[in-house]
């Protein structure tokens, strides 16, 4: 997820579902949870990484990919 996110933050998410296009969103997608941009296309969702050592994804309507919602923040938790 780095840049942007890095492993062990947690992820503020707008239940939203899809409503901006290019816009950085959770997705459940074949029992998986990304956080990308998404562009919504004829036969599916283009998943679209933020960091250039991930390559984009293309997941069709026929795999039924859930978008949750729009990430809206993030932070790492504070240790009590």
């Amino acid at each position: 997820m780095s840049p942007h996110y890095e492993s062990g933050e947690v992820a503020l998410i707008r239940e939203t579902g899809y409503d901006y296009e290019g816009a950085v969103y959770a997705v459940v997608w074949n029992d998986e949870t990304y956080i990308k941009k998404v562009f919504r296309e004829k036969n599916g969702i283009r998943l679209v990484s933020i960091n250039k050592e991930y390559k984009d994804m293309f997941a069709p309507f026929s795999d039924e990919p859930k978008v949750v919602g729009r990430v809206i923040g993030h932070f790492f938790p504070m240790e009590a």
